[in-house]
């Protein structure tokens, strides 16, 4: 469970419609495409005007209930969370060719409309709590669209917790590098791997972490990848973020790891920096 145990590309392309007397337009961002990309990978910046997401929302109210009803309310969002409502518009109509395609408007999923919970939460989301807006925006900046429909159904719960903050705020710079290693791989017909990535997830947006040790997992991972050798150094995540080493400890092993790191890489031994760094273990 995650935190407080509450919380279970392309550029852009046009499509105008004639409604009526009116023409309303979609400049779509995530659909583009009739073979969708798969596991993690970083989709384009959103370039699109305010202007044609107002569009986008007033082209899905005509189509979907669940933007119908709060249609004002959205459209007077802050307009850098307006590129989020027209992301999820488009996966909630979207449907892969996949035995694992996920139906948010299905109540079925996990007990209720996924797409109408967030489409009703959003705007105060919006203004009270933006960073679990933002975490959402990375999410599916990262990940494909069976990933990020399965975090739609997992997180929603996220949006009516602002205390949450600053456990999202040092978590979101990670979850490209969470995404990589959970979504990773050949395709499974299961949703195995989008069960890892909200495991993965929740261990860091969770009460019993440490903001400060979560946020220096960017630097444990660049001084990592900077060592050289062929052996793979393990980085226990949960472990680390969860513990009660004091930081001050932590940051002295970290600064005499990558020479630690190198002395046990010539003896070809196996090297845990998680243990080191909380520890001082002898590698070698």
């Amino acid at each position: 469970m995650g935190l407080f145990d509450k919380i279970i590309s392309g550029g852009s392309k046009g499509v105008s419609e004639v409604t009526g007397n009116s023409v309303k337009s979609l400049t779509r961002r995530i659909c583009n495409d009739c073979f969708q990309r798969m596991g993690a990978y970083t989709k384009a910046p959103d370039t699109r005007t305010t202007e044609q997401l107002i569009d986008n929302i007033d082209y899905f109210a005509q189509r979907n209930p669940e933007v119908a009803k709060f249609q004002k309310e959205l459209k007077e969002m802050n307009p850098k969370h307006l590129g989020l409502v027209s992301d999820i518009c488009e996966l909630a109509n979207s449907h892969e060719m996949l035995y694992t395609s996920l139906d948010i408007k299905d109540p079925r999923l996990v007990g209720k409309n996924v797409f109408a919970t967030w489409m009703e939460k959003l705007p105060k989301a919006s203004k009270e709590n933006p960073e679990a807006v933002e975490l959402a925006k990375e999410v599916i900046n990262q990940t494909d669209n069976t990933a990020s429909k399965y975090f739609l159904a997992a997180y929603n719960g996220i949006l009516d917790h602002p205390e949450a903050a600053s456990y999202i705020n040092a978590t979101r710079p990670l979850v490209k590098d969470i995404a990589e290693a959970a979504l990773s791989g050949t395709y499974t017909m299961d949703f195995s791997k989008e069960q890892k990535f909200i495991e993965a997830l929740n261990g860091f947006i969770n009460k019993n972490s440490d903001v400060e040790k979560i946020k220096l997992m960017p630097d444990m991972l660049k001084t990592a990848a900077s060592i050289s050798g062929d052996a793979d150094i393990r980085v226990d995540s949960f472990p680390f973020v969860q513990s009660k080493v004091p930081m001050s400890k932590i940051k002295e092993n970290l600064e005499v790891f990558p020479q630690v790191a190198e002395e046990s890489l010539k003896q070809g031994k196996d090297i845990n920096m998680t243990d080191f760094l909380m520890y001082n273990t002898n590698l070698y």
